[in-house]
């Protein structure tokens, strides 16, 4: 009790710190809170929005239904029944909806708290319309990087999940489910999307502001400088600044990195880690979906930079390949 409370004051402090620091730069930090909102307008709106509006129809129409995968698929990675589905969804849709997914589930007495936290190490995954569409063709401006990207980051997922599947858990669920109104499940699903797609928007503007901190704090440029000299990477500042910015917001980091001069499949090859990463905004997304869970963020942390490293091997050798 007497260390949370030292840690709530200490993180007190660092946000009256962070507030006075952006009031004596009012003009810088709200031009960082601009570019955000760009990004997130022309690069994950237009995008992710209907995938969010489709999900939520697919979900509620079909929210009884089993299919002949889900019998196999619980029992490979020992979770519960609606496992695939819910893994199918996420990886149509992408971050953040696996864990909303997972939190319905664990609602719904269809998950335990321990197996709500298997499928996350699975089900936390970026969409296609996402790494296919945004990263892909709009940023990297290759349609081949962005599928590699998308089947490298679908495998590194579900070898994620082998990897957290853990012991077997033999417990009751207790299932139960409320009968929709079908009358107003577009207005429904629509409203569901638009709240969802705008905290994204507001994880991203926080990120932006939070990564332009650390840059006027130098920051970033003590971790850069030790990076660059410890893996003798002088000549290649402006990709580490961009894989940095990426750990913490993948939209942001992601765009920088497109704009460098590395060749192309260097560029998937980190995009894709990147994205199998997600991203600090992203985990924080998730984790506030799934607060019921009380599941810590180091789990989560680990199993974003399992998959990360996953993702990776597997992209390397298709990049050079390919690309």
């Amino acid at each position: 009790m007497i260390s949370k409370v030292k840690s709530n004051k200490i993180i007190s402090t660092l946000l009256i710190i962070m507030c006075i620091i952006i009031l004596f730069n009012p003009t810088l930090y709200a031009k960082a809170c601009l570019n955000a909102i760009s990004v997130w307008s022309f690069n994950v709106l237009p995008l992710l929005f209907p995938f969010f509006v489709f999900t939520r129809l697919i979900v509620s129409l079909n929210q009884q239904r089993q299919n002949f995968m889900e019998k196999y698929f619980s029992k490979l990675y020992r979770t519960p029944t609606g496992s695939f589905n819910t893994f199918f969804l996420s990886a149509l849709s992408g971050y953040p909806m696996g864990a909303k997914l997972i939190c319905t589930m664990h609602e719904n007495g269809q998950a335990t708290s321990k197996e709500a936290e298997k499928m996350l190490s699975f089900c936390s995954i970026s969409g296609p319309m996402f790494m296919l569409g945004t990263v892909g063709i709009m940023m990297l401006k290759s349609y081949k990087a962005g599928f590699i990207i998308l089947i490298s980051n679908i495998v590194a997922s579900l070898i994620n999940g082998l990897i957290f599947r853990g012991k077997p858990e033999k417990i009751k669920q207790n299932y139960h489910s409320t009968k929709k109104n079908t009358n107003n499940l577009l207005s429904e699903s629509v409203h569901d999307a638009l709240v969802s797609i705008l905290m994204v928007g507001a994880y991203i503007v926080l990120s932006f502001l939070l990564i332009e901190l650390l840059k006027n704090l130098k920051i970033f440029e003590i971790i850069n400088t030790a990076i660059c000299r410890v893996f003798n990477l002088h000549s290649s500042r402006d990709v580490v600044d961009s894989i940095l910015s990426g750990l913490i917001e993948i939209t942001g980091g992601i765009l920088n990195l497109s704009t460098t001069t590395i060749p192309l499949s260097l560029k998937t090859i980190i995009a894709s880690s990147l994205v199998g990463f997600g991203g600090i905004s992203v985990m924080l997304q998730s984790l506030n979906f799934l607060s019921a869970l009380h599941i810590p963020f180091k789990t989560m942390f680990v199993q974003k930079l399992s998959q990360a490293f996953i993702a990776l091997l597997i992209t390397t050798p298709l990049a050079l390949m390919f690309l």
